[in-house]
């Protein structure tokens, strides 16, 4: 016991050793982001409506179930295929959604894992994983790729999202009507994630959840992602400013902030900079109940996701 905490606390001691090193480079970079603030990467528009009232007289009393297997999917003002229902949401196969739409795409799909490569776009996905990437981007599935006729399948509003589409699911006639008559791909990593942002993240999400399954992971980075821009935290409008703001994370007050982060933790603070918030908008994280005035919104492992009741 006594040489695991001597071994701890000397990987502590050698990580503050570096942190000068690795805050200047930090900075340095921050800095350039600043320079830079004029240039935003522009995201293509991209659109999933979904519509649950009258569209029109021929339904007056429209009823909206969700207990139907499969919807129709039109293009072109034609029929061109079908989405199967998982989960209460549309998906379909990256092979026939690119055919349906006629789109210049090449796609392999062995039944475990698909790839699909078209003009400024690249998308990757595999079953058994919680995420899918496309251009570099790391896009969460609550429910995973799904297999459909051997196939894989995601989400459309996924697939919409990928490539700058947009989409109409109408749930009262019950159709999806995809316009896929210009391809925005989405995007790219490099472009889309700021180096500070994901340094800093991953760094605080390793050292608060690093033995935690994936999902808490990415819900320690929303924590920190939900309090950007939030008047309850006053003068927090980046990564850094959240994780540095005075008595905030234990982490940075004993080092373990300084500490090289894994790959997963890499690839949940770019989940979570991606949008996904598993914590339900939540902008605590603890070990134990946080007491009155605060309000459990998620679990996941040992931790435990709050907001202010």
């Amino acid at each position: 016991m006594k040489s695991r905490w001597l071994a701890k606390i000397a990987a502590i001691v050698c990580a503050l050793c570096l942190a000068m090193g690795v805050m200047s480079q930090s900075v340095f970079a921050r800095d350039d982001a600043q320079e830079k603030d004029a240039y935003v990467a522009e995201e293509p528009e991209a659109t999933f409506v979904v519509l649950s009232g009258e569209r029109d007289e021929a339904t007056p009393e429209p009823e909206v179930t969700d207990n139907r297997t499969t919807l129709p999917v039109y293009a072109h003002e034609e029929l061109v295929g079908q989405c199967a229902m998982i989960g209460g949401e549309p998906y379909m196969s990256v092979t026939g959604f690119c055919r349906a739409l006629e789109l210049d795409a090449q796609v392999i799909d062995n039944g475990s894992a698909v790839s699909m490569a078209m003009d400024g776009l690249v998308m990757t996905a595999q079953m058994g994983q919680a995420y899918f990437n496309c251009n570099d981007r790391y896009i969460y599935l609550e429910n995973g790729p799904q297999t459909v006729d051997g196939t894989v399948a995601l989400p459309v509003e996924d697939l919409v999202k990928c490539m700058g589409l947009t989409a109409y699911w109408d749930r009262v006639n019950w159709d999806l009507t995809v316009d896929g008559t210009e391809v925005k791909p989405l995007t790219s990593g490099g472009e889309f994630y700021d180096e500070a942002d994901v340094f800093w993240l991953s760094r605080l999400i390793y050292a608060l959840a690093a033995e935690q399954p994936l999902e808490a992971q990415v819900a320690v980075g929303s924590v920190c992602v939900n309090r950007i821009g939030n008047a309850r935290f006053a003068g927090q409008d980046n990564i850094y400013e959240v994780i540095f703001a005075k008595n905030q994370f234990s982490v940075v007050t004993n080092g373990m902030i300084y500490v090289q982060p894994d790959e997963t933790s890499v690839l949940a603070a770019k989940l979570a900079l991606d949008g996904c918030d598993v914590a339900g908008g939540a902008d605590y994280v603890a070990r134990n109940d946080m007491g009155e005035g605060y309000e459990q919104v998620a679990a996941f492992g040992d931790l435990r996701f709050y907001r202010e009741a």
